[in-house]
């Protein structure tokens, strides 16, 4: 029991000592996705499509210009077009040509080593692995005016690599706001069903990100 007590004590200082000489930032931030999906003939004929991501992040220093940085977003992605092949209804031309929507909400988690560029540091690059849940998929189209919702044909796991690019605008009290544009590159395959050619689903998306963050310490 003693050597428990001792233990748990000496991990508490180590921890303490190791927070005590760094300073954790919080942060929030937001911004504009532009994602596409590829893999597959028809997911690769929809066109890239603006959607939006909001969420927090934590960041510790590992030395002078490098930290370890998560963010956790609600993060969408969608994409629309035609598929090929569709063929109008010739007794009603007035509903037009079938246009698709792809919609994918995730959860997601990038965590990313960040490194400073320069001698003022205000500038950054990062690069690591991200991690989405699957929360919900749809699709709609407009020539029957119809929503499919297509979750259950989705695998809840996505992941692959991050990487960007972005620079610091430094406020009063080590505040800060960060511009960065990102690239998450899907690598599994997201379908749970059957793709035509044997192929997959892949998701690709390029995120413009505004954030503010704070130290804790």
């Amino acid at each position: 029991m003693k050597k428990l007590v001792f233990t748990i004590c000496l991990v508490a200082l180590v921890s303490n000592g190791i927070f005590a000489q760094s300073k954790i930032r919080l942060g929030v931030n937001g911004g504009m996705t532009y994602s596409s999906f590829r893999g597959n003939k028809a997911a690769e004929e929809l066109d890239a499509g603006f959607d939006f991501l909001v969420g927090v992040s934590v960041e510790y220093p590992l030395k002078d210009k490098l930290s370890l940085l998560a963010n956790l977003s609600y993060d969408r992605k969608t994409a629309a077009g035609t598929p090929s092949g569709f063929i109008p209804n010739p007794e009603d031309p007035a509903i037009g040509n079938l246009n698709a929507e792809a919609n994918y909400q995730y959860i997601t988690l990038p965590i990313v080593l960040k490194y400073k560029i320069g001698a003022k540091q205000s500038f950054y690059a990062d690069a690591g692995l991200f991690v989405g849940y699957l929360l919900k998929s749809q699709t709609h189209e407009d020539y029957y005016n119809s929503t499919d919702d297509t979750t259950s044909s989705n695998k809840k796991l996505d992941a692959g690599l991050v990487l960007g690019f972005g620079k610091n605008f430094k406020l009063k009290n080590n505040q800060e706001i960060t511009i960065e544009l990102r690239e998450n590159l899907g690598l599994l395959n997201t379908s749970k069903v059957n793709v035509s050619g044997g192929n997959s689903v892949k998701t690709n998306s390029l995120n413009l990100i505004l954030g503010y963050s704070f130290d804790i310490k």
